[in-house]
């Protein structure tokens, strides 16, 4: 049994009040006695009685006490049968995400008090079959149709975190065809997922979300970059404050153990601030590190590489925006204007573009910004963006780039074709990457006057990643996504291959016959150490977090209850107690009249 309103247990005290008042009301009644000598002898005695007994032969007292008990807990609204699992399957899904990582209250992960409820939930099962599915990039299922109570505990309690984002809706949609030949219910243990982010049109069981935790302190590194401009390294680092109060961020930039630089600023509560970081030395890799202790550590650093780009001419064809232009200053001191009709030959250049026909594209590497109508693409006239945007984070391009905040007015329609879709509004590319004739673009179905794009720190950010992916120049395995499949090509004479964390620590050895391997799921600094011939060489690469990851406000539990007919209910009606105890406390009441009334008489 539990209580909807409990803060009415507060009205005991009440019941404490009727107890004192029967002890000390007077009883007297008023007689002429010739003496009161034999009074004070009674008085004396009654005054010595002990206190329980003064509670004998009163029942009034115990009548009215049962009513007071009564009503309070018809306030206190108790009810049983909202939480018994209901159907022959249960299907739990459970996020392991980065997020879950975060720490409550005795320093317990929102991970281990997701795990603790989903021991409870066994405990409650009457018969029934569990299954389990993990809610990660790909949803696994870690045990299925299980009715043994010991051997789920024990495979629930071996649950590590995966760091990935997890896809909580194939998750669900995998949950519910297990539930496709059954009755049952799904139980979804996460901490950020919202009623609007399931797809309720495949439902067909009941679905309770169980959002786990309550902090919100939490500092977190969003982008991290460094970039050689002028023959000097300089860098730009963002910082969110998620906490509801500013915050004094403490910052070090590190290589090695080798401390490069430090700050500390003050971020308002809600903010993304954008930090300069001056002057540099050259190093192989750079470490940015939040020194605040805060509930969620696996957003308090990040790396960045020198030399993804080095440099490389851009130049600039057409009408291009002087936001891009000023972000692009940032890359590449190489940077040429051209009119659109000037034919331009740089084997070794990226363009940029924007208004520039079809036509008059240049062989070559290249950004396309508000391409023209016509062409290959079948580009279509501007559209006002309607829906909301869809982002595909699985490419490099939008590593670090947060589009949440960003506002796109209107867009360029076009046909991808053969070309890979990085963000989309209504299934409708906007913006997409691949290859035309031979050479690799990114098409841009934007003007940029009619997006505040270049006002949000992810602008510069896409046209690092965009001018990375266009060079080709990586000297390193650059940034891996928690436990993702990689492919790698070993020097034909490796006698050895392992990885190997920043601290040398060794974690996995290598198969040489094998061309591909599987990313740690810590995030962190890795590198793949080959020895061929007694030689040793070394690639440097960073497992990280998506952006989306690096949030921890927890959203409010709820749950779907789904018909025959598709309907559904977004809370469960639990049986309450509370009319019985009420009719209950009437009886009492009419009894404690009768009681009253017959000693009167008397």
């Amino acid at each position: 049994m539990n209580f909807l309103t409990p803060i009415y247990f507060i009205l005991s005290i009440f019941i404490i009040g009727v107890i004192l008042f029967y002890l000390f009301r007077k009883q007297y009644e008023s007689n002429i006695v010739p003496s009161t000598l034999m009074w004070q002898q009674v008085m004396q005695e009654w005054q010595a009685t002990k206190w329980w007994k003064k509670l004998q032969n009163h029942l009034l007292l115990y009548l009215q006490l049962i009513i007071l008990l009564l009503v309070m807990f018809a306030l206190t609204r108790p009810y049983v049968g909202l939480n018994e699992l209901s159907g022959e399957h249960i299907v739990v899904v459970l996020d392991t995400s980065a997020s879950m990582t975060a720490t409550e209250e005795d320093n317990k992960s929102r991970l281990s008090i997701a795990k603790n409820e989903i021991m409870e939930l066994v405990d409650k099962l009457d018969n029934q079959m569990l299954t389990l599915v993990l809610a990660q990039e790909i949803p696994t299922i870690i045990f299925s149709n299980e009715t043994t109570k010991q051997t789920m505990k024990s495979k629930i309690e071996g649950i590590k975190p995966s760091y990935q984002q997890s896809d909580m809706d194939k998750a669900i949609q995998l949950a519910n065809q297990l539930l496709a030949r059954t009755s049952g219910e799904i139980h979804v243990f996460s901490d950020r997922l919202r009623e609007d982010q399931i797809n309720t049109n495949y439902l067909s069981s009941k679905l309770v979300v169980h959002n786990i935790g309550d902090s919100t302190n939490n500092l977190s590194l969003h982008t991290f970059g460094v970039a050689e401009n002028n023959g000097k390294i300089s860098g730009i680092v963002s910082i969110y404050n998620e906490l509801e109060e500013e915050q004094l961020a403490r910052v070090k930039i590190e290589s090695g153990k080798e401390k490069l630089y430090s700050f500390q600023e003050l971020i308002e509560p809600g903010k993304l601030v954008q930090f300069s970081i001056p002057e540099l030395p050259a190093k192989s890799y750079y470490k940015a590190v939040i020194t605040n202790e805060d509930d969620y550590e696996a957003d308090n650093t990040t790396f960045s590489f020198l030399g993804q780009v080095n440099n490389p001419p851009i130049n600039l064809i057409g009408e291009v925006n002087p936001f891009t232009r000023k972000a692009l200053s940032y890359f590449s001191t190489d940077i040429v204007q051209y009119e659109q009709d000037t034919n331009v030959v740089d084997n070794h250049g990226i363009y940029v573009l924007e208004g520039v026909p079809e036509k008059e594209w240049p062989d070559g590497p290249a950004i396309i910004f508000s391409p023209t109508e016509g062409g290959h693409f079948n580009v279509r006239e501007k559209q006002l963006v309607e829906h909301s945007l869809q982002v595909n984070n699985n490419e490099s391009i939008l590593r670090y780039v947060d589009l949440n905040q960003v506002y796109i007015q209107s867009r360029i329609p076009y046909d991808a074709l053969e070309l890979d879709t990085l963000l989309s509004s209504n299934h409708i590319p906007i913006i997409s990457n691949g290859y035309y004739n031979g050479n690799p673009i990114i098409l841009v179905g934007i003007d940029i006057a009619d997006t505040d794009w270049p006002m949000h720190s992810s602008f510069p950010i896409f046209l690092y990643n965009a001018i990375n992916y266009l060079n080709k120049t990586q000297e390193t395995l650059g940034f891996i996504k928690p436990l993702e499949r990689i492919n790698i090509a070993h020097d034909p004479g490796a006698t050895t291959s392992q990885i190997v964390t920043e601290q040398k620590e060794q974690v996995m050895a290598l198969n040489l016959d094998e061309s591909f391997f599987q990313a740690p799921s810590l995030p962190g600094l890795y590198s793949i150490i080959e020895e061929s011939n007694g030689v040793k060489s070394e690639k440097l690469f960073a497992v990280s977090i998506s952006t989306e990851e690096k949030y921890i406000h927890p959203k409010s539990s709820f749950s779907l209850d789904f018909t025959n007919d598709g309907s559904t209910a977004t809370e469960e009606k639990p049986n309450e107690l509370w009319p019985w105890l009420v009719l209950l406390a009437l009886l009492v009441l009419f009894l404690e009249w009768e009681v009253y009334r017959r000693g009167n008489s008397n």
